[in-house]
This record gives C-alpha cells, structure tokens and sequence, in this order.
C-alpha cells in the first residue's frame, strides 16, 4: 500500500454547473420553443443530418415547417407542462424519412423544450416489453435474500440491455460507495465488493440521481454539441438542462470513464424512502445507445428493485426488533420482581450483555460497577460513563469508532472500537454500555482513495485518476456498525428501566407512606384516649364546682346572694357545654355556632324548669366559628338569655328568639329578642351581668345595640368573625 498523496481541493467538482452545461451528447438534437408559438429559440446538435436543416435556418421558425403538423398535433395534445420529461411520439426524420427518432418533452422556466433521439431499429411490442417486466419482477421477489435478489437484478439488467458490466453501487454512510453485486462478461477484472471514494461521485451529481432516475451516456468520447444561441432569448439566461436525457455530462466524469476504459455507461437511480440509497450502473468497453423503451423498462425495474429493497430490509428490521423485545420483556419481568432495583441490575450482566450482540457489557449503578466479556478496565469505564454522562438522557450514544469521538478510547481500542451506550439516570448515576471489539478490515478500493483527482495541465485544475487496479486499504480503530434495530432496543430498555425505577420508588413511597400512616394512627389513638381522660377530668371538674355553687345556693338564706350562685352556675353550664360540643366534634379549631346555640338553650332549660320549654327558639343556619369566639359569644347569649327571663316576664314563661345571621364571610350578628314588657331605660351599667356583657363585647371587637319594639326589646351582637377557619371536609 502507498503513502496518501497531498489532498487536492475537489470542491470544483461539487461547484461545477452541470445542470447548465450549454451543450448536448451529439446523438440526438435539442430544441428550445416557445409554448404559445411553438417557434423555435435555441437548438443543438447535428440538426443538419436529423432535420434538414442549418442552425441559422431553425431560430424562429415554427416546429410545425421542421417536424410537420404531425408532430405540432402530437405536442399540442400532449401533457408537455409537467417538469418530468413526456414521451410524445416516433417520428421519421425530416432529412431521412428511414429514420425514426423517439420524441420526449418538457417544460422548464417558462421553456418548451423538445429532444429527439435514434429510435431502436427493431421495438420490441407493448406485450413483449410488459411481459419482460413481469418475468424479471418476479425471479426478483423470489430471491431467497437480499445480496441474491441484488445479483438477479445485476444480471437481468445486463441479459436486458446487452452491455458488458452491471453493477449493483451502494452507498456507504460515509457518501462512499461499494459494488455490492455484479455481472459481467469473463474478460472484464471484477469490481465486486471494490469500494469508491466520495469524490467520485460529487454532491450535485448526486443531487441530479434523485431527480433523474436514468441516466446514459452512449459514447464517452463524444465532442459536445453547443445550444445555439448560447442564452435562451425568452429567459435572457442559459437554458436550465437538469432534466434533459441529452444534457452534456461533466467532462471530469467523461474523463473518468474513459480511465475505466469505459465507452458507453447507464445509470439506474435506487431510491429508498427519498434517499438515494444506489445505483444500478452499466458499462460498456465501445460506444452504444440503449433506447427509449428499454431506458423506460430499466426505469421501472429499478422502482421494483427500489420497493423489494425496502421491503426486505423492513422485514429484517421488524424481525430483529422482535427478537430483542423478546429478551427484553424476560430480562424486564425478572426485574421487576427484584426486592433491590440497583443490586439486581447489577447481578443480571450476563443477561444485559447478551441483550445485543456485543463482546462485552458494563453496568454503573452510583459506586458500583459490573462487567463482563471484553471490555476496557473498570477505570476506563469509569471515566467513560462519565465522559457520557452529559449526554441526552435515554438517547443512545453509538458509534463504531469510538476514538473518533473519544481520544482515551484508542488505549482499549482492540477490545471496544464500538459503543453503544443509554445513561438511564445522571444523578445517581446509572449508565449501561454494550461494547464491540476492533474488526481489522481490509478494504479494496477500485484506485488509490488518497488520491481521486490529479492535477490538471492548467494550474488549478483538476483530471480524474487514471489507475483503477485494486488499491488494498487496512482500516483499523472501528468493528462492525450498530444496527437501527440494535441502537432501538437499547432505547426501548433504557426507556424501560427508568419507568421500572420509578415503579420501585413509588412502592417504596407507599411502603413508607403506609408505615407513617400506621404510626400516625396510633397516636391519634392514644390521643383520643388522653382526649377522653381530659375531658372526664374536665368535666368532673366543672360538676364539681357547679355541685359547689348549687349547694352554696341552697344554704344561702339571702335572695340576692342565691341570685348571684344561680348565675354562676349557668356560666359554668355554658363552659361545659362548648367543652361537650368539642368532645363530640371532628373539629377542634371550630363550631357550628348555629347547633351550639340549640344545645345551650336545652341546657339552660333545665335550670329553668319545664315551664319554658318550647319558649327559646333559635334561628340559625349552619355557621362555623372559631372555638375561643365560640365560647366568648357563648357566655354574652347566657347573660343576654338570662336578662330576659328576669325582666321580659318578670319570671313568668315567655317566647324568646335567638337569631344568628352571617354578614358575607367577616361579620356575625347574633339578636336576642323577647316580648315582654320592654325596658324603661338601657341595661344598667352597675349589674354584673351589664358589666360582664359589655366586656365580653369588647373582647370579641364588637359592638352591641339595644333596641325596644311593642312588645319587647333586642339586644343585638354585631362582631367579626376571625379568619383562618376551616370548614369540614
């Protein structure tokens, strides 16, 4: 093998206008109309031998005098608006009528143009040519596998068009390229399995392979036959030629198939999923046409070839995806049972690794690390996981040449030239890494690959290389390509195991969640039980004092001073009652004021006697208040209810109301109202009772307003209700 020449600067060729070239391959004759006139604008090549006539004498003159009206009937009916090059017709040449020649147009920038090209002298039927597709189709669909249905392909296109190589030409990922099969007649060196630089075929050409699916050239060393005139008269530019069968070809690629010793050459574009994914290319060692018919036939194989291709390479694809989501649903089950998430992991290497097809496989949960088969040291993992750590989350990283990406990677090279690689979690981290040893591999390049262009005569310019003999290249640092499949089910796994991880999170959430509950439990238990103790003790404690006060009364021989133990006592009634109210509620912080009332008032019947039963009445709707306000207003409805009894009916039974209304959410009024007598004058001020309202008042930030009405008098307790109270659920 020789040393790499200096590189040569090939952007030439990518800048080279070859969809403008300004001449045609002198086979067949170009003509350039105006749509609406059909008069002709620009014409090119021999058009003395195929119409009769001088180039001067063409311009301007209606295509209807050089092809006859004919012909004018055949365009005018025609679809010739489409882009896409139209078959119109076959048509005797004007300068000899023996002649046949095949007629195709096209529109282009506003630019009818027309191409005529030898017809072949024996055609072959409809029937026939439909009948050739259908039996070629078939022993393609029949193939038992790709590379077979590759070479019946190759070698039917060759039995088809009569040329001495076919070749199957696919592209690598790298923009170069391979023949992959081939048929051939004996003489002929063997191209198969040569590769071919990038440069070989430039982007733009490229480009033109998409858009046209044949291309032939029938003699390599033709002279190129000029449009004349140069620019189009109805553009003002020249004549934009990327869809036309006889655009002049760059001379750098003449050139290059002359160096082949090529004469003429066919290519047939494999378009897979809009990408061009190869080429069926055909030489031949002397000049020679393929038809229009045959050239339409080659097409069209080419589109079932295209389809067969695509079929077969999904069909393996969804095959080996299935394998690889069979293993690692087995792998994801065994998982799942696992008491510790991370250990297990940990402890299923051998299952991980052969997930893929690798050589070797690493597992890094946090600090620990487990590997297996060929693999770098476990620092070098180390400090590759955490090279990788900064990379997209669940997207795979691949590569088959790691050290192109990771310099460190060339010291482990012969054990991990290729990686795939998913971080499931950068926190922790979790990292897993499929590895895939060196592949050395010797490539036969058709030529030197260093060295595709040689300096041109010209400084600065460029000619194509001229030797072609196999040219051995050893490439090292690199094993064998992850599939899309392969680097698919590292995805789905990694996507797979952070769901699991999450799943194990959560029940161990809930564990700690059922455990806290349980505990909380508990103590709201033993809560309750220390609750009922001190509500006992309270209580006890309130009948104790209340038993005192009633006793105190019944020795009291002053009505006065057992006035004052009665009142006492009703105060101490109403303490015990909230206390009561909260034992019983789910509450603690708030009380329904409104249901409160109802049970202070039976309670204060008791001490009343049966004769005021039915007589207080509450009016309230469900109204939450704090606890500490509740006992406060509690204690002012006691007085006021009180005040009523002793001065509405001097003692008697008579009907009092107890009125609660909420004003919005801020404010409460609270109105005790009776039908008596009414009251000469305002409350006294000198009571105990007076002084005690008018302070409970004060506390609560309220105001009071004493009302008389015929009958009777209210007393009404505006205050605000204090914030932060919530409602039972």
């Amino acid at each position: 093998m020789t040393e790499p020449s200096p590189s040569l600067d090939l952007t030439n060729c990518d800048r080279e206008p070859i969809h403008i070239p300004g001449s045609i391959q002198p086979h067949g004759t170009l003509l350039a109309l105006d749509p609406t006139e059909l008069t002709i604008l620009q014409a090119a090549g021999d058009v003395e031998a195929i119409l009769g006539r001088d180039h001067g004498g063409l311009i301007n003159l209606a295509i209807g005098h050089v092809l006859g009206s004919e012909a004018t009937s055949l365009i005018r009916s025609s679809n010739v608006g489409l882009a896409e090059p139209l078959y119109v017709g076959s048509l005797p040449s004007p300068a000899d009528p023996a002649r046949l020649f095949d007629l195709t147009a096209h529109t282009r920038d506003g630019v009818l143009i027309l191409e005529l090209e030898p017809a072949a002298v024996r055609r072959g039927t409809a029937a026939q040519m439909l009948g050739e597709v259908r039996r070629i189709s078939t022993e393609l669909e029949a193939a038992p596998d790709l590379d077979a249905m590759l070479q019946v392909a190759s070698r039917e296109i060759r039995r088809l068009i009569g040329y001495d190589r076919v070749m199957i030409y696919r592209f690598l990922e790298d923009d170069s390229g391979s023949v992959i099969a081939e048929d051939r007649i004996e003489t002929l060196v063997p191209f198969l399995h040569h590769h071919y630089p990038a440069s070989d075929i430039p982007k733009q050409a490229r480009a033109l392979y998409l858009r046209n699916l044949v291309r032939v050239i029938p003699d390599a060393s033709y002279t190129p036959a000029p449009l004349i005139p140069a620019l189009n008269p109805r553009i003002g530019k020249p004549l934009e030629m990327s869809d036309c069968a006889l655009r002049s070809v760059s001379p750098i690629h003449l050139q290059y198939l002359r160096n082949m010793g090529v004469g003429a050459s066919m290519s047939v574009s494999i378009v897979v999923d809009g990408g061009l994914w190869g080429l069926i290319a055909c030489h031949h060692g002397t000049p020679k046409l393929v038809p229009y018919e045959l050239r339409e036939v080659c097409k069209h194989l080419g589109q079932v070839l295209s389809q067969q291709i695509k079929a077969r390479e999904e069909s393996a694809l969804h095959q080996q995806t299935l394998r690889f989501a069979r293993a690692r649903d087995e792998l994801v089950t065994t998982l799942a049972r696992a008491v510790s998430f991370e250990q297990d992991l940990l402890e299923r290497i051998d299952e991980i690794r052969n997930l893929l097809p690798a050589h070797g496989a690493a597992v890094l949960c946090r600090d620990a690390i487990r590997q297996i088969g060929h693999t770098p040291s476990e620092e070098q993992t180390r400090e590759l996981a955490a090279w990788l750590l900064p990379s997209s989350p669940l997207e795979p990283f691949a590569t088959n040449s790691l050290v192109r990406q990771y310099a460190p990677g060339e010291a482990f090279a012969a054990e991990a030239s290729g990686l795939l690689a998913t971080v499931i979690s950068r926190e922790e981290p979790i990292v897993l890494l499929w590895f895939r040893a060196e592949q050395i591999e010797t490539i036969n390049w058709a030529g030197n690959p260093h060295k595709p262009a040689e300096p041109g005569a010209e400084y600065g310019t460029l000619t194509p290389r001229k030797s072609f003999e196999t040219w051995k290249e050893t490439v090292r640092h690199q094993s064998r390509s992850w599939t899309i499949a392969e680097i698919d089910a590292a995805r789905r796994f990694g996507r797979t195991l952070l769901d699991l991880r999450h799943q194990n999170a959560l029940k161990e959430l809930n564990v700690q969640l059922r455990r806290t509950l349980s505990e909380k439990e508990a103590l709201l238990t033993q809560k309750d039980l220390l609750m009922q103790e001190v509500h006992h003790r309270v209580q006890n404690s309130l009948q104790l004092v209340n038993s005192m006060l009633n006793l105190q009364s019944r020795q009291a021989t002053d009505t006065q001073v057992k006035a004052y133990f009665e009142e006492a006592s009703r105060r101490i009634m109403a303490v015990s009652t909230v206390h009561q109210r909260l034992w019983r509620s789910d509450h603690i912080q708030s009380v329904d004021f409104g249901v409160y009332l109802g049970e202070l008032s039976e309670g204060l019947l008791e001490a009343w006697g049966s004769s005021w039963a039915g007589q207080i009445r509450v009016h309230a709707r469900s109204v939450l208040i704090p606890t500490n306000q509740a006992v406060v207003l509690a204690l002012v409805v006691t007085e006021l209810l009180t005040n009523a009894v002793k001065y509405a009916y001097e003692g008697r039974p008579g009907p009092i109301d107890v009125t609660v209304k909420e004003e919005g959410r801020k404010a409460l009024r609270v109105t005790v109202r009776d039908h008596g007598v009414g009251m000469r004058t305002s409350v006294p001020k000198s009571g105990l009772g007076s002084r005690l309202v008018r302070s409970l008042t004060g506390q609560l930030g309220g105001e009071l307003e004493i009302a008389a009405h015929s009958p009777g008098t209210s007393v009404t307790l505006a205050v605000p209700i204090m914030p932060h109270v919530s409602a039972p659920a």
